[in-house]
């Protein structure tokens, strides 16, 4: 069969392109399409002009026609309307329309009658339009949106409770049982042979007006049984569905005339809902191709019901921002998705640009599947009200992210919002319920929140700059993990602010924290908790305070931790004053760990603020296997408490070792503090009696201390501090030893020592003091049997110094009194 194209004849239909004579033009195009489907033309092309359409019509397109209106321009005629539509699109199919401009007449429109005057749009598919192509097209100017889908809403009727519902379901002869507490039926019957149904083909059960069901209900996520009867009433079974979702008449039983409604509800629970079963036109399979949509006073694109509606390769820009004339109005999207609710479903949006928009890029609420990719959205994008899997992937974002996906009241009950290669530069994302999947994902600049039911985070990289802003993550989520990601937030001025205990799980596997300066904050408050193959590098001078709150169960192995304060609460020491739950059994296990401390640290404002890891408010707890470092660098660094334990009931200290090494000397020294429990003051909880288990720890120029608070509250002390043999290539030269101490040759030869054993505890130094030498800052020495470091730099006089404590001067050099000086001798000569 040969496509036979029909060119327009305007002077046969009384068509003007010269942009006059409104009426004539308008009534002209309509017949010559009318004319042209009658005649079977399947293809239909205008020729070049401007066309002025009457502003009290709109040009019509019908079925089964593939149109060209390549430069082409529409104009809409200046009217004072409410609505419009320079082109619509009323239950037509099978229709391409390419290449066509609209302009309406927002710059000449009367507004003086009131109202918005919201509703002038440029392509308007509406009704049961199905199967449309609007390729290449451009609108821009209307009054209202550029490109957008309507439904009617038509209804088979309307039930509300408590008069159309009964308690019960419906049995196997199709009469209600009203045993069945837990279900409700609808007990009014829908006539499903009407002409109304019959136009659309399908009917499906809906909320209110507002997409809602109601007090004490929600049928989003809850299985809904449509039951079938004949005309004489014999029941016919029943099938399952989902609100929302079409009901076909052509997969009806045989002989089906009308149909009762029942589901998973207490009828109790209710109070005066109102459901609707619709049949209601909706387009569907439309795809806007290659379009555009610019200056439009309202938004660019709208879907106010639709199903399978796709925008691709689009540009929508500039839409309602101020003109010459005329300001913008709300909503102010480039695309705005509502109305219909859970009726616009699979909305897919593809390879467009979003940009300059006056309130945002893109919004859509309470719609049932949206499908983002390869998009650039320059402005704000929101996922709002009840929605239903949200899907993005391949986007980049500018500017903030919010939204939801949760289609029930109840928070288990959330469906998916997924982010997958994505990435977000600059201001927000704040995903606030359901469940939430960040995947491949990179943050530049742009502040991380999550809550919901849960949120997981895989292989993402989230780096932060501006030094001014805190809350730049936060995790609030009930089920939290975290996996192979890096949040890099060295210039954020606070890191987060997660509330204590809203997250039951929280798991952080293979995830690098990087802080400078004041980026720290309050990672997480949790019952249960995970930590593996993490690290947590602090990078500035200025102290970083963090803390995790663990209620019930922690376990953090395998883990870096350097530089930075990070305190582990048990319970809620602030607020109510929380212990973590003891269950008779250690719960919290912090094991096979690394932290390292290589910076000065001077400042300490609360008892577990130190250098490195603290704990407190855990009732039983177990530290083991862990290697704690404290490097001195160029200079000394003071005592640290490089881990402090504020014990509660149990505490098994076991297998560390903590080691101190100073190129410059050995005033620096590590320390694990084991600390009574921490009570603020006026507290109601007793101080416990506390067994602690300490045993084949290993410190090396470092120290275990047992406070004096702790000492008060023990019940049972068992400890087995063996100090483990140390090993070096000869006898030590700085550094603080004991008695009996060890260390073993780590180059043994025929005829050499095994070893070196302390005889007279002190620090190690083999350099000598000299006379009139010149020392600078932090230089040690020794002299009389006494170790003395430099604290003002200068030239040594002809006498050493022999104080045994304070500083004295030497020359013009202070020396200050460090320790007496430790003595080794060797031991075990190893045969030859």
């Amino acid at each position: 069969m040969t496509t036979v194209t029909y060119m327009v004849e305007l002077e046969r239909w009384g068509i003007q392109n010269n942009e006059t004579n409104a009426i004539n033009t308008t009534q002209g195009l309509n017949n010559a399409f009318q004319w042209a489907r009658d005649n079977n033309y399947q293809i239909v092309a205008l020729p070049k002009g401007i066309y002025l359409i009457d502003k009290n019509s709109s040009v019509k397109l019908c079925s089964n026609t593939h149109y060209l209106f390549y430069d082409c321009l529409l104009i809409k005629e200046s009217n004072n309307f409410q609505g419009y539509s320079v082109i619509t699109n009323d239950s037509i199919s099978n229709v391409i329309i390419e290449g066509v401009k609209i302009k309406g007449d927002r710059e000449t429109h009367d507004y003086s009658s009131g109202s918005t005057h919201e509703g002038g749009h440029g392509i308007h598919s509406i009704n049961s339009c199905y199967n449309v192509l609007i390729k290449n097209c451009e609108v821009y100017e209307c009054t209202g949106d550029g490109f957008t889908t309507f439904m009617d809403f038509s209804a088979l009727g309307g039930v509300q409770h408590p008069g159309h519902f009964a308690k019960g379901d419906i049995n196997s002869q199709g009469n209600l049982d009203s045993s069945k507490t837990n279900y409700t039926t609808v007990t009014r019957y829908f006539d499903v042979s009407s002409n109304l149904v019959k136009s659309v083909g399908y009917f499906y059960y809906s909320g209110d007006g507002y997409g809602g069901y109601g007090t004490g209900c929600n049928l989003n996520k809850t299985v809904i049984k449509v039951h079938f009867y004949n005309v004489t009433g014999t029941y016919l079974g029943y099938r399952n569905t989902r609100s929302y979702e079409f009901i076909y008449l052509d997969s009806l039983p045989t002989g089906t005339t009308q149909v009762r409604f029942s589901f998973l509800q207490n009828f109790d629970l209710m109070n005066g809902n109102l459901h609707y079963v619709l049949c209601a036109k909706i387009p569907q399979f439309i795809t806007y191709m290659n379009c555009k949509a610019h200056k439009n006073r309202r938004l660019g694109a709208s879907v106010n019901g639709g199903r399978f509606i796709t925008y691709d390769s689009c540009e929508i820009y500039n839409n309602s921002n101020p003109m010459a004339i005329s300001t913008g109005c709300n909503p102010g999207f480039g695309m705005n998705i509502e109305d219909g609710y859970m009726t616009n479903q699979k909305i897919t949006v593809r390879n467009c640009n979003f940009y300059d928009n006056r309130a945002g890029a893109f919004i859509c609420v309470s719609t049932r599947g949206v499908h983002l990719e390869n998009n650039k959205f320059r402005g704000a994008v929101n996922f709002s009200g009840s929605g239903d899997d949200y899907f993005s992937v391949n986007n980049m974002y500018y500017g903030p992210i919010t939204g939801r996906s949760i289609t029930s009241g109840v928070e288990l009950d959330g469906t998916f919002c997924t982010f997958r290669n994505d990435s977000i530069f600059g201001d927000s994302c704040s995903i606030n319920a359901g469940n939430t999947t960040l995947e491949n994902c990179v943050f530049s600049k742009s502040t991380l929140t999550l809550n919901g039911e849960t949120a997981k985070v895989y292989n993402c990289k989230l780096t932060f700059d501006d030094p001014d802003k805190d809350g730049v993550v936060s995790f609030s989520s009930k089920n939290i993990e975290i996996r192979n990601s890096t949040f890099d937030i060295r210039r954020a001025k606070g890191l987060a602010a997660a509330s204590y205990n809203t997250t039951e799980n929280a798991i952080f596997s293979n995830v690098k924290f990087i802080t400078n300066q004041n980026s720290g904050g309050h990672y997480v408050g949790t019952k249960n908790l995970i930590i593996e193959n993490c690290e947590f590098i602090h990078t500035g001078t200025i102290v970083n305070y963090s803390r995790m709150m663990v209620s019930e169960s922690m376990r953090v192995e395998n883990s870096i931790f350097k530089n930075l304060s990070l305190r582990f609460d048990g319970g809620d020491i602030y607020g109510n004053e929380k212990l973590a739950k003891d269950t008779g059994y250690i719960t919290h296990v912090f094991k096979n760990n690394k932290i390292v401390w290589d910076i000065p640290y001077t400042v300490q404002t609360h008892e577990a603020r130190g250098p490195g890891v603290s704990f407190l408010s855990i009732p039983r707890i177990g530290i083991l296997d862990n290697n704690l470092q404290v490097i001195g660098i160029g200079s000394s660094l003071g005592s640290l408490y490089t881990m402090r334990v504020f014990t509660e009931n149990h505490l098994l200290l076991s297998n560390n070792t903590i080691v101190t090494s100073n190129t410059a000397g050995i005033n620096t020294t590590g320390t694990i503090v084991i600390e009574g429990a921490y009570r603020k003051g006026g507290t109601t909880l007793a101080t416990p009696k506390t067994t602690i288990v300490a045993q084949n720890n290993n410190k090396i120029n470092s120290n275990i201390i047992f406070s004096n608070n702790v000492n008060a509250q023990l019940e049972k002390n068992i400890l087995g501090n063996t100090l483990l043999p140390a090993l070096a290539s000869s006898a030590p030269t700085f550094g603080a030893y004991s008695v009996g101490q060890l260390l073993y040759n780590s180059t043994p030869i025929p005829g050499g020592y095994v070893g070196w054993v302390c005889t007279t505890s002190g620090t190690a130094n083999n350099n000598p003091w000299a006379a009139n030498k010149t020392y600078t800052l932090n230089t040690m020495v020794n002299a009389n049997g006494k170790v003395y470091k430099c604290i003002i730099a200068g030239t040594s006089s002809t006498t050493a110094p022999s104080h045994a404590i304070g500083s004295a001067i030497d020359g013009s050099v202070t020396w200050e009194y460090a320790d007496i000086i430790a003595v080794f001798k060797s031991f075990g000569l190893i045969s030859g």
